[in-house]
């Protein structure tokens, strides 16, 4: 027993030496071999702060082949707030757990007042949630994990982490539709098949947004509670900015079946973070169909006015914080 609580204590001992040697030798090359992008948007936020910090995917800085202005929606934010620090994180395709891991990275005393989290709707479905995208975007993500840095690289040598194939995305969105049925649609497949015909985009809206969010097993919900956890323990006042969905666009294709599921995700959504004391901006219907700039996917990427509208109300919002410092 002795011998064996001995050679415990001599292997936790090496573990630690050896972890602590990875830390000063390698980690510093390897954070940012492997997560870059993300590393560079924290160390940036660590050493300026921020009054406001956004946190956005790819509708922030999105813009129209004709937009006479290009301004991202943060910077538009920062127009309202002129006097005060206005940052962005913004990383395409990113979700909850990728605004939850680059928050969570940030250095504790970094100064920053209130945090705004772009919260789409499509990302809470199976669309997105077992996107093909997923595999590239986990193995950025593992270098940010809350892990010894020794064991994060062995999780990349060990290809440990949500590494799934294309054929095996589309598969656990298959199993998914298979084991949840939505009524008087027993297949979101067949449905989106039925109505697609010679315009795609319907079975396109169908397959993102056919869905009811479940809070108790939904991984976007988990990621967005963390959120909310660990802006309570930053002291961070925190806004939820739920994107404009095409809900013109769903209707006129699909109908009121499908655009009432999505209504419904966005007002659970926007209920029960408000219940938890965040501010939730519910931009789900302010953006008319015309200032979508992509008509062959259901992607949230705006035109200048669209942009504009987002921002205007995410300010407002944000003028409960700096009521002296907010410009209309």
């Amino acid at each position: 027993m002795k011998t064996a609580i001995k050679t415990l204590i001599i292997v936790a001992l090496l573990c630690v030496v050896a972890d602590g040697l990875y830390r000063f030798l390698f980690w510093p090359h390897d954070r940012v071999a492997y997560s870059g992008p993300l590393v560079a948007l924290v160390d940036k936020i660590d050493s300026t702060g921020a009054d406001i910090l956004y946190l956005g995917e790819s509708s922030n800085h999105t813009f129209g082949w004709y937009d006479s202005d290009t301004a991202w929606i943060s910077q538009m934010v920062a127009r309202h707030f002129p006097s005060l620090r206005v940052a962005d994180m913004t990383h395409d395709a990113s979700h909850g757990e990728v605004y939850y891991q680059l928050l969570r990275n940030l250095d504790t005393d970094c100064n920053i007042s209130t945090v705004v989290v772009t919260m789409n709707l499509r990302s809470f479905g199976v669309g997105w949630i077992y996107s093909p995208l997923e595999t590239a975007l986990q193995k950025r993500l593992v270098m940010l994990q809350q892990r010894p840095p020794l064991v994060n690289r062995a999780v990349l040598s060990f290809k440990a982490y949500d590494i799934k194939s294309e054929g095996e995305r589309y598969a656990q969105m298959d199993r998914y539709w298979a084991d949840h049925p939505l009524p008087g649609h027993p297949s979101v497949p067949r449905w989106a098949d039925s109505l697609a015909g010679d315009n795609n985009m319907a079975g396109i809206f169908i397959r993102n947004f056919a869905f009811l969010i479940d809070t108790l097993n939904n991984p976007r919900v988990h990621d967005f509670d963390r959120i909310v956890l660990l802006s309570r323990q930053r002291g961070w006042n925190l806004v939820f900015n739920l994107l404009p969905e095409d809900i013109q666009l769903a209707d006129s294709l699909v109908g009121t079946d499908l655009t009432a599921l999505m209504k419904t995700n966005a007002t659970l959504l926007e209920q029960r973070y408000t219940r938890l004391g965040v501010v939730v901006v519910n931009n789900l219907e302010t953006v008319p169909d015309s200032l979508f700039r992509d008509r062959d996917w259901t992607t949230e990427h705006f035109l200048l006015q669209g942009r504009q509208t987002i921002a205007d109300n995410v300010s407002k919002a944000l003028s409960s914080f700096f009521p002296d410092q907010y410009c209309p």
